[in-house]
């Protein structure tokens, strides 16, 4: 069965990332998100999804077709790696602000520029996920207006599910300028569902990102708890990082007691991440078709301790070039040294890895009659032509034997 003829293929094949555009095409009478058993949110249908609309649905799914930068957006002075595409720049960055700086990620460099596209006006919202308030162990999308609602949210590396896009058509709807942050998978979608809503172009103005890990079942965030034996409702802060770079994981209960745990401890091994199945196919991770992507600048790719917080920016188009000029010229943004492709490499060596082996697990999962991503633009082929047989021999085996546990 290698063909998509309803929403449950995408979820039961393990595709779907919950991102919620499907909810947001189709409404919520008809689509409703929700957390499965394994700890994914996924779309279940509740009444018929018309033909017409299912079709909206498939032509921008992540868990259906994943496209790189779109040629129009493509400037003439864009430089090309085979593994992180295209590029205008790449540079150290990071938030002017010491305590946006301190509280995010890594160096606030996306809500430096959130805040700076708010206060300049040149967008009226930002859209991007935060904590839910009454159950911050969990994520929710949202519409922030000012420098309060978009910076007091926890809205830093929410690492567990989360449907970014479920308010997308709402956003759309308010005929407002606006910019999105998410994950590359969403940023992917929006460039998708661009190409048949002229509104996309017109109103979403910035396209931000960050450049993923992956996404985290919830089973993972449980698991923490747990071993404080602390349960969900009981909590009143749950971070998965910042407050330094990387900062701790961090739980708060409402009647006071604090745990944590260094990131290392809990990050540093990539194989108990736990990480959602449509992650380990993903063929673009690392933002392609953004403005800019921003990424973690570890040498060898994890932390050795503490630090200030410095991002590094991967500039891919001309809007996005303009915009950090703009903040910086602002005040907003701090920039540091030039960067090199061979630096993000040494930051990021498990993003080369799963890029040289995305193409063999496709292949996998097609050999083994399981469907699979549809992609353009971003060179897979071409990577996996360039390794030896036996490291594809090995992923596409791999995969494979993976596929019971979807």
């Amino acid at each position: 069965m290698t063909e998509i003829n309803s929403l449950s293929d995408i979820v039961k094949n393990g595709l779907c990332i919950g991102c919620g555009l499907c909810q947001s095409i189709a409404g919520k009478d008809k689509i409703e998100i929700s957390m499965s058993d394994k700890g994914r949110l996924e779309p279940k249908e509740l009444n018929k999804i018309p033909s017409e609309t299912f079709n909206k649905i498939i032509n921008v799914c992540p868990g259906v077709i994943v496209e790189g930068l779109p040629k129009e957006q493509v400037d003439t002075k864009a430089k090309h790696d085979l593994v992180w595409g295209y590029y205008l720049s790449l540079f150290y960055a990071w938030s002017t602000d010491d305590k946006i700086r301190f509280e995010s990620s890594t160096g606030g460099l996306l809500n430096g520029l959130s805040l700076y596209l708010l206060e300049s006006k040149k967008v009226k919202f930002i859209l991007h996920t935060v904590a839910t308030p009454d159950k911050p162990m969990r994520s929710v999308s949202k519409l922030s207006y000012n420098k309060e609602e978009l910076l007091n949210s926890n809205s830093c590396s929410r690492y567990g599910p989360a449907s970014p896009l479920d308010k997308f058509h709402e956003a759309l709807n308010l005929n407002q300028p606006f910019a999105f942050v998410g994950k590359p998978c969403d940023i992917s979608a929006i460039r998708q569902l661009s190409k048949t809503d002229e509104r996309v172009n017109n109103l979403c103005k910035y396209l931000l990102t960050l450049v993923c890990g992956g996404s985290t079942e919830f089973t993972k965030s449980q698991d923490f708890i747990e071993s404080f034996k602390v349960k969900e409702e009981e909590l009143s802060i749950f971070r998965y990082r910042g407050f330094g770079n990387p900062g701790r994981m961090y739980i708060k209960t409402k009647d006071g007691r604090e745990y944590d745990r260094e990131y290392n401890s809990f990050w540093g091994e990539e194989s108990t991440w736990r990480v959602h199945f449509r992650c380990k196919i993903c063929p673009d991770a690392i933002g392609e078709s953004s403005d800019i992507a921003a990424l973690d600048t570890w040498r060898g790719g994890s932390p050795k301790g503490e630090d200030e917080g410095f991002n590094a920016a991967i500039v891919r188009t001309k809007k996005g070039y303009d915009l950090l000029n703009e903040a910086v010229n602002a005040g907003y943004i701090k920039i540091g040294d030039q960067l090199e492709i061979k630096d993000i490499d040494d930051f990021q060596p498990h993003q080369i890895n799963r890029k040289k082996a995305v193409y063999a697990r496709h292949l996998g999962l097609k050999k083994s009659d399981v469907p699979t991503l549809n992609t353009k633009g971003l060179r897979i082929k071409k990577l996996y032509e360039m390794n030896d047989n036996e490291f594809n021999l090995k992923e596409e085996e791999g995969i494979s034997s993976r596929i019971k546990k979807i």
